[in-house]
């Protein structure tokens, strides 16, 4: 992670969940949160995601929910706080909500056709195609099958649970 400011850093769903995991009770042992929070904090730009990570978040919550693992004031919280922080203001937002690119449908489709020996679903091989449209960025997951496909795919990621 050198020079953080300089970075555009797009989160998958389990990265932008740890960001929000202080508001779960369930998940405060989970590796990596600090890494996140600090990322997110030190970043000068904000951090990238896509109406897919805000969705995929969504529906983490509502089966925490449905599985009596947080209350309804908590789920209300995380999404309130989520659509806060990818709201109108840029100079104060933690993140930017990108648009979904051209063909990026296709290119997932490519990426899961090409990359089938490795365990990823359609929502992964998604935000694949959407981080390999941008300039550069940085892919933020703990997802070994991503982390390789990335590798693969010459997608430059950070692995918050690694020191």
């Amino acid at each position: 992670m050198n020079n953080i400011a300089d970075q555009r850093y797009y989160f998958d769903t389990n990265a932008l969940l740890k960001y929000y995991n202080p508001l779960l009770k369930h998940f405060q042992e989970e590796q990596g949160i600090l890494r996140i929070r600090r990322l997110v904090a030190n970043s000068y730009f904000p951090i990238l995601i896509s109406p897919m990570t805000s969705l995929e978040l969504v529906g983490k919550v509502t089966t925490f929910f449905r599985q009596k693992l947080v209350q309804k004031k908590t789920l209300r919280t995380i999404i309130t706080h989520l659509r806060k922080d990818i709201g109108i203001n840029p100079t104060s937002r933690p993140f930017e909500m990108l648009e979904l690119p051209d063909n990026v449908f296709r290119l997932a489709e490519t990426i899961l056709l090409e990359h089938a020996k490795f365990a990823i679903g359609s929502n992964d091989a998604l935000h694949l195609a959407i981080v390999k449209k941008l300039p550069q960025p940085i892919m933020v997951t703990s997802d070994k099958s991503l982390q390789k496909v990335c590798e693969s795919i010459q997608i430059s990621f950070y692995d918050p649970e690694m020191e």
